[in-house]
């Protein structure tokens, strides 16, 4: 919110300005990729590795926004190859067309509702797909966030130095389920060193070559194993490289069976 002064009657009053909320997209895909990323009082990394081709059904996305706010998005379409890839397609565009929408909660009920029809109407059936997203307050450090049945975040706390799980109580129904869902949110506060890491299921459900599933739980302990590993100074792209290589030596190094994707942040002031 902006202020101005105006005259009125020959006095001079002041009054509010409500700007409206806009994002603009800093990169989005679901391509095999690895980005790195500065806004609003963050660095950011993005790590992506579809399965069985250079596309998958894993949608990254980050915006800047109006107001020093920053915009994380990371959905996982149901399935893989073509069929995902276009769906991921599908919602990178619902994103842009409710760019204005703030709350988190708000977006993921639009999201929801739209592409819910959308695949009343369509013959191929778009299909269920898990969101994450979250919106940080450069001004405040207030980290908003939301899910749609996504597997839930970690955040790396760097005074206490470790990872816990994000969100307790907040799967609500993946998109396209059925419109109407209400979508609830939470917010924690960030400090100078703190970490924000969102991921797809990929990464918890890697089977070893035995079949034995990594797990949430097991993640977590990797994620954990991974930055020790590489000391407080840590780049976030090395961070996601030793996570990445982690999850894949539990797989035994052979082809991923689904497509893995992580995004990390971090507050640097």
């Amino acid at each position: 919110m902006n202020f101005k002064k105006i005259e009125k009657d020959g006095l001079e009053c002041t009054t509010s300005v409500v700007r409206p909320f806009g994002c603009m997209e800093l990169w989005a895909g679901n391509e095999r990729a690895h980005r790195s990323l500065e806004l609003a009082g963050l660095e950011g990394d993005v790590i992506a590795v579809p399965s069985g081709g250079d596309e998958g059904g894993d949608l990254a996305a980050v915006f800047s926004c109006s107001d020093n706010v920053a915009r994380v998005v990371l959905a996982d379409c149901v399935g893989h190859g073509y069929v995902a890839s276009a769906v991921a397609r599908h919602v990178h565009h619902l994103l842009h067309k409710f760019h204005d929408i703030r709350d988190t909660s708000g977006l993921l009920g639009a999201l929801n509702d739209e592409f819910t029809l959308d695949a009343a109407s369509d013959e191929g059936g778009l299909r269920l797909t898990t969101v994450v997203t979250g919106t940080y307050d450069g001004g405040s450090g207030e980290f908003n966030f939301a899910y749609a049945a996504h597997p839930r975040m970690l955040v790396w706390r760097a005074r206490e130095e470790n990872f816990c799980e994000l969100g307790e109580g907040l799967e609500n129904l993946p998109l396209g389920f059925i419109t109407g869902e209400q979508y609830s949110e939470q917010s924690i506060r960030l400090n100078v060193g703190d970490m924000i890491l969102a991921f797809s299921d990929g990464a918890t459900e890697a089977r070893s070559p035995e079949g034995e599933q990594l797990t949430a739980k097991g993640f977590l302990a990797v994620a954990q194993d991974a930055l020790g590993g590489l000391g407080k100074a840590a780049r976030l792209d090395e961070f996601s490289q030793a996570l990445l290589q982690r999850v894949q030596r539990h797989r035994g190094n052979t082809e991923l069976e689904d497509d893995i994707t992580l995004l990390t942040l971090r507050r640097l002031s």
